[in-house]
């Protein structure tokens, strides 16, 4: 097994730590969904949702580690990171190379926009808990390919 294929089954267990993390924060906001009036927040809800937006940043960017990694082994072009998704695109792991950018962009802006406007922070995090499934299905997608690809006999296996 190559240093780069130890490499990505490495980065597969710290991304299923991450899924886990992701998943208890994502339950917990949803438990503040719709918000309409964010002054009724209390500390603890504004701890939820920023822990809730830092792991989906997180998750999303160490998932595009993983594919950019994939893409390497695969010795396909890496460089701009619009090549790797459209690989991972024509490898069936994304659904459409235009819909992880629009998962970014609002990621960024949630980033961004923190605490700004509520109207739109509401509507971001509403979109966002959306999302999450889909980063989900990506990175199954991406476990399985990788366990086609570069099997692991003493390493890990999806669970």
């Amino acid at each position: 097994m190559s240093e780069n294929v130890q490499l990505i089954w490495k980065k597969i267990e710290h991304l299923r730590r991450m899924r886990n993390y992701l998943d208890y924060s994502l339950g917990q906001t949803l438990l503040l969904m719709p918000i309409s009036d964010w002054h009724q927040l209390t500390p603890e809800h504004h701890e939820t949702l920023a822990a809730f937006r830092v792991r989906f940043s997180e998750f999303q960017e160490h998932l595009g580690k993983v594919m950019r990694a994939i893409a390497r082994e695969e010795e396909q072009s890496t460089e701009p990171f619009s090549f790797v998704l459209l690989y991972m695109e024509k490898l069936g792991i994304l659904d459409t190379v235009d819909r992880w950018k629009m998962i970014r962009e609002l990621r960024n802006a949630v980033n961004h926009e923190y605490e700004e406007n509520e109207q739109r922070l509401s509507e971001f995090f509403l979109a966002l808990t959306q999302a999450a499934p889909e980063l989900y299905t990506w990175f199954d997608r991406t476990i399985a390919f990788c366990q086609a690809s570069y099997p692991a006999p003493d390493g890990p296996t999806c669970a």
